[in-house]
């Protein structure tokens, strides 16, 4: 329906951004939105992994584990709420000479009344997505020791 992509240069390393952005526990730091984050099921990180997110605008949603290239991508599908249900959501890093190119990539499937609102949607979930890295770049790179 909609596709979103953001890119943002953070100054640290793939494996530094990497272990942020995967720890559940960080997602409150740097997406406004989300109250709290867990992994839903047992085990490390893997294709089929679940997790979930508590958000302040649309309560508690899921997600699926599709695609794991540990510390180069992360794709996850959402399993609920069902208006944002078959939406994926893809992490991307890439070493650029010891940085990371974060970038992070929606393809939205909105369904019932979202779905007449796809483009108001897509352009607030691209304008959250810049958000959430620029908190990624700043927190990393001025907060967090290097």
């Amino acid at each position: 329906m909609a596709k979103i992509a953001v890119s943002k240069m953070v100054d640290r390393s793939p494996e530094a951004v990497w272990k942020f952005i995967f720890d559940p526990a960080n997602a409150p730091k740097y997406d406004p939105d989300i109250i709290s984050a867990k992994q839903t099921s047992d085990g490390p990180v893997a294709v089929g992994t679940t997790f979930e997110a508590n958000r302040k605008k649309e309560g508690k949603v899921s997600f699926r584990t599709v695609e794991y290239d540990p510390g180069r991508k992360l794709t996850w599908v959402v399993t609920s709420p069902r208006v944002m249900e078959g939406s994926k959501e893809s992490i991307i890093l890439e070493d650029v000479g010891g940085k990371s190119r974060v970038t992070n990539e929606w393809d939205l499937k909105l369904g019932g009344f979202y779905r007449l609102m796809g483009p108001f949607v897509a352009r607030s979930m691209k304008k959250t997505a810049g958000a959430q890295a620029d908190n990624i770049k700043r927190i990393l790179e001025t907060e967090a020791p290097s």
